[in-house]
């Protein structure tokens, strides 16, 4: 069995990990509540199960595939240490009947880190069928940590269980050499990295069309996805990853003999502004490009969104529609409240500022969160004593918020 610290994750982050392995293992997705405004739910899911896929219904109860109403509800323990006790579970199900009544709840699906002993599993469903509720799955910590063992994809969609468990046991020597530089260079930014639409975004890209453009404003995250993607692949496919600099050293460390390969391009285009070389070398190469891509190579570009509004007019879209597609071409600072909350409070968890400056904070971290400027880099600066020198308060640096104000040295 491989073991996973999932303890190291916080709940959110347990919460949305959770949400990805039952779509993954169980074959269906889930839609997850905001924090405030759950119902006793942090997930649900509602119509009939996908019972065309008979290899994730097979292990399934025949009640819970017929269930119009799903609840799915999460238990987490930063301790990570034993087993859950029934005396956790009585709030949940005080919950759980309410929702019965509502009709929102026909099936119960209970998910945690920790260990779930038979006596408490059996305690639980016979609650629940006093309840009205007579289909209930419990999945324990043991049960998450074989389904990332032994799915790659699901792997590539919560990437941060790459810093939770040993990577021996899951790649070769080869894979295990590279991912750990890639992870190594990530270093905290893999603790505090929050999959967010953009970046699943990005990987469905990769996965799909082997190419995905990942566009934003400097420390807007680009390097860290590309990173982030570049190890899951490494992991999933086995792909060898080479960094190049331009089109040219792409198609020449290309081996037509090795489809399994990812290449990953920062600035592509220009670092600072745009570069009209090596536009035109992307432009004369693009044809070779595509051919490697059909052929089983994956490419990651990164650029700054208005360098790579300058140079898309020389890049040939017409004869090339995959550079105009959607799904491919990645904004990746188009993030949601929830996900500039979720990455504000993982720098500030994992960062080193004492408990009274936080507390000095916490009125206005909301309006941090919701404002329009908001990078990840800001929370990275805030959640470290060292990078927060230039304001006293937090309101003070929400007031200095814009897009040159990160990389002033007064910030």
């Amino acid at each position: 069995m491989i073991s996973y610290d999932l303890h190291k994750l916080g709940w959110r982050a347990f919460q949305d990990l959770s949400a990805v392995v039952l779509q993954h293992a169980l074959g269906q997705t889930f839609h997850t509540f905001a924090d405030s405004n759950d119902g006793g739910r942090d997930g649900a899911f509602y119509g009939g199960w996908l019972a065309a896929k008979p290899e994730t219904t097979a292990s399934l109860p025949s009640r819970l595939v017929d269930a119009s109403a799903v609840v799915a509800q999460c238990k987490f323990s930063a301790s990570g240490v034993g087993t859950l006790p029934p005396s956790d579970l009585k709030d949940e199900l005080a919950k759980a009947e309410k929702l019965r009544a509502e009709g929102l709840c026909d099936a119960y699906i209970l998910m945690t880190n920790l260990r779930v002993t038979g006596k408490t599993e059996a305690w639980l469903r016979a609650e629940l069928v006093d309840r009205g509720i007579d289909q209930a799955m419990v999945l324990d910590g043991n049960w998450i940590c074989q389904q990332i063992a032994t799915r790659p994809a699901l792997r590539r969609y919560a990437p941060r269980v790459y810093g939770l468990g040993d990577l021996s046991q899951i790649l070769d020597e080869r894979r295990l050499a590279q991912a750990e530089v890639l992870l190594s260079n990530l270093g905290q930014d893999l603790s505090t990295f929050v999959p967010t639409a953009a970046y699943r975004q990005a990987a469905d890209a990769l996965a799909n069309h082997g190419f995905t453009i990942l566009l934003g404003a400097p420390a807007a995250g680009k390097s860290t996805i590309a990173a982030t993607l570049s190890a899951a692949a490494l992991d999933e496919w086995g792909c060898g990853v080479r960094r190049v600099d331009s089109a040219a050293e792409l198609i020449e460390a290309w081996n037509p003999h090795e489809p399994d390969q990812l290449f990953w391009v920062d600035d592509a285009f220009g670092a600072i502004q745009h570069d009209q070389q090596l536009t035109d070398q992307w432009s004369r190469r693009l044809d070779q490009v595509m051919t490697a891509i059909r052929n089983g190579a994956k490419v990651i570009l990164t650029s700054r969104d208005y360098i790579y509004r300058q140079a898309r007019r020389h890049l040939k879209e017409y004869a090339y529609p995959l550079l105009r597609e959607q799904a491919v071409v990645v904004d990746v600072e188009q993030l949601s409240e929830e996900e500039r909350r979720q990455i504000l409070y993982n720098h500030l968890r994992a960062g080193d500022q004492p408990a009274n400056t936080l507390k000095n904070w916490q009125s206005h971290l909301q309006d941090v969160a919701a404002s329009q400027a908001f990078q990840p880099e800001i929370a990275r600066r805030l959640g470290r004593k060292a990078l927060q020198a230039g304001f006293s308060t937090v309101g003070n640096c929400l007031a200095t918020f814009s897009a040159r104000s990160i990389f002033s040295p007064t910030f």
